[in-house]
């Protein structure tokens, strides 16, 4: 039995695949940037403030403080099912955009920073899926370690954090 290899999700680790040796890196060219912004609209459509205010807008309208001052389960119902919805499609990864991602970041010791095509990015992925790389390490690395992708997640999780301890204090104390 073949077990599944795992990269260390942190700049500066070098790991070997298909007779390649990697690194994960910090730094983009223009080229890579753009290709990112891309990407990063597909894995993350929705940005920490835009989760926030779909949910805020729902709450508002469970608890009646929307603008029309009245109680909408029927929207409210559609806000987060639309929500769930795009958070799951974007959470499926068919194509696997996450790896195409981190491709943008993890570079073979010869290879030209500046530039970025699909056929390389579908190389690399290739080179990852032979040598038997398992998907978490990749997807730890664009969550927890890329500044850009790691800043907005942090926010997101202070976020529901936030919400959660105020939803805790105006909860009623029940009777017994």
């Amino acid at each position: 039995m073949t077990e599944l290899k795992s990269i260390k999700p942190e700049i500066g680790f070098k790991f070997q695949a298909n007779g390649k040796n990697y690194i994960i890196e910090d730094k983009l060219s223009i080229a890579r940037h753009i290709e990112a912004s891309k990407l990063e609209l597909h894995l993350f459509e929705m940005s920490s403030s835009v989760i926030k205010s779909r949910l805020i807008s729902a709450y508002n309208d469970l608890n009646g403080s929307n603008k029309d001052k009245t109680v909408k389960f029927a929207d409210a119902a559609t806000k987060i099912h639309n929500l769930v919805n795009n958070l799951e499609q974007n959470l499926n990864f068919k194509d696997l955009p996450i790896l195409n991602y981190c491709a943008l970041y993890i570079n073979s010791e010869d290879e030209d920073r500046r530039t970025i095509s699909k056929e390389r990015i579908q190389e690399k992925v290739n080179d990852w899926q032979e040598a038997g790389f398992e998907i978490s390490g990749f997807f730890l690395l664009v969550l927890s370690v890329l500044p850009h992708v790691k800043k907005d997640f942090v926010k997101y999780m202070e976020d529901i954090s936030k919400i959660s301890k105020t939803q805790i204090k105006k909860e009623p104390k029940s009777k017994q």
